[in-house]
């Protein structure tokens, strides 16, 4: 077998799990809406799983860093979802709450954290150029009329 082929199954592993994960928040966001009687905490709890599904499929491509940064919006979430809901803050509310401090806390921690440079913020993976790419020149402005 060619090594070629070996580091492709890591990739190809995570591309098979995510209709397996995509179910399994979808059963997660049922569960959980149907016993708080609540859709938004049901809709919490899908767009957790799916946080979590994202950061399974990380790890499977051993992508730690982004694995990291991926629960850490999940945790946190669901950390002040409990935290709203016990304040009697109303559930819609209360989840609304949570994705935005989540968000926040997420920021915060991966700041302070993390190492920079991850993936989440490294936009030369997709092809787009970076501060390195630039190449300082000089810009002249031809007088006269055009050749063709």
């Amino acid at each position: 077998m060619s090594e070629r082929a070996f580091s492709y199954r890591p990739w190809l592993l995570a591309a098979a799990l995510r209709p397996v994960l995509f179910a399994l928040a979808v059963a997660a966001a049922v569960i959980a809406g149907d016993r708080s009687n609540s859709f938004w905490i049901g809709l919490l709890a899908y767009i957790v799983a799916r946080f979590v599904g994202r950061a399974i499929r990380r790890l499977l491509r051993n992508r730690w860093a982004d694995a990291v940064y991926e629960l850490l919006w999940a945790g946190a979430a669901v950390g002040f979802a409990i935290l709203f809901v016990d304040v009697s803050i109303p559930k819609w509310a209360s989840a609304i709450l949570a994705v935005i401090a989540a968000g926040i806390a997420r920021n915060i921690l991966a700041s302070a954290f993390l190492p920079r440079g991850g993936g989440w913020t490294k936009l030369e993976s997709w092809g787009v150029p970076g501060s390195d790419d630039v190449i300082v020149t000089r810009w002249t402005v031809r007088r006269g009329p055009r050749r063709l």
